[in-house]
């Protein structure tokens, strides 16, 4: 019987300093996100695999994962707040040749960029004193989406105009509704020169559409909220001008128009801006990058829409999207239709709206 304990206490120690040794030797941890752009309240799963490759077990394995606080978890585990994220904390035994998956239910409510960082994983011995540990790098990155708007019911026409909130009509020209004639500017396409009445005064007529039909379409999303623009960052009213953002995007593909998104918002590269490359995955790439939007200012707006003339652009169909309008994005807003381009501006509120060019055709947030 002695001998019999000295073997077993003899076998514990021995497996007792293999585990703490060799104990993540052969652990692996893999971490996969089921979707990495979701909608608000959408459903998503965090899954979790953790395998043992070796010929014995790890008897006490702790793996601390790095997880943002904002979510909505639906799990039971040990969890500590840390800044803006929370270490999540599971604990298990693991046996030889053994594959163990968590799946973790999440959703968001809210939209924003959120990141996930990397794991720790820690092997221990069966009396707790020596563990040995290792990182494993992870950055995954979940988009949660801005909440999708109808223009109808959300948009009212502001002054004298009165037309239907038409995205097409907008931008595609109709070649059977000539307005009149006017002359040639050197700017326009050929086929829009009206021959017969060039002839008969003697110089260069165009016809003058309602739309023009080689319009390029940028929208603009403005998120500057005050002058200075840090002194107050209403975080409601970017919001609601990122949905209207998104709920043009989403017009302008199902109607198969190509187009831009610009933003004076602070991000990655300072100013956002998706150059059209057509398909699902441009459509992707914008909402994607109206997810990420945040409310810092990495430009003042009138500067960047100085930027925008600056570059000289021609029968360009202008979406611009804002909190209000301040002094001085008058004057910049007003060079912008210049060149054959176009104007649509939409404000949450009707504020010196009326100081704009009459030619700019003029939407507010319609009050619920």
């Amino acid at each position: 019987m002695l001998w019999f304990f000295i073997i077993l206490v003899a076998l514990t120690f021995i497996f007792n300093w293999l585990t703490v040794k060799h104990g993540l030797e052969g652990v692996s941890y893999i971490r996969s996100l089921s979707k990495n752009m979701v909608e608000i309240g959408e459903e998503f799963e965090i899954i979790a695999t953790i395998e043992n490759r070796k010929f014995f077990p790890v008897a006490f394995l702790k793996i601390t994962e790095k997880f943002p606080l904002s979510l909505n978890y639906k799990m039971k585990s040990n969890c500590d707040r840390i800044g803006d994220c929370f270490d999540h904390i599971i604990t298990l035994f693991i046996m030889p040749y053994q594959r163990v998956k968590r799946t973790y239910s999440v959703s968001g409510s809210e939209r924003g960029h959120y990141i996930f960082r990397s794991a720790r994983l820690e092997a221990g011995d069966f009396i707790g004193f020596k563990t040995s540990q290792k990182d494993v790098d992870y950055l995954q990155e979940l988009v949660v989406l801005p909440k999708k708007i109808d223009l109808d019911e959300d948009l009212m026409p502001f002054g004298n105009y009165y037309g239907d909130i038409s995205v097409i009509r907008w931008i595609i020209d109709d070649p059977l509704m000539t307005t009149g004639i006017r002359e040639y500017t050197g700017n326009e396409p050929e086929k829009h020169i009206h021959w017969p009445s060039s002839l008969k005064y003697n110089s260069l007529m165009v016809k003058n559409f309602d739309f023009t039909t080689d319009n390029d379409v940028k929208i603009i999303l403005n998120v500057e909220c005050s002058k200075p623009f840090w002194v107050n960052v209403d975080k409601d009213k970017i919001e609601d001008c990122i949905s209207l953002c998104r709920g043009l995007v989403e017009e302008l593909e199902h109607n198969k128009i190509p187009y831009n998104f610009i933003t004076n918002s602070y991000g990655e590269h300072n100013m956002i801006e998706n150059f059209h490359a057509g398909g699902v995955n441009y459509y992707n790439s914008t909402l994607n990058a109206l997810g990420k939007v945040s409310y810092g200012v990495a430009i003042k707006f009138e500067d960047l829409i100085d930027d925008i003339f600056n570059r000289r652009e021609n029968f360009t169909t202008f979406i611009l999207v804002t909190p209000r309008i301040f002094d001085p994005y008058i004057e910049p807003l007003n060079k912008l239709i210049t060149n054959g381009n176009k104007l649509i501006l939409i404000s949450l509120e009707e504020e010196k709206l009326d100081k704009l060019d009459s030619s700019i055709i003029k939407y507010i947030r319609r009050i619920s």
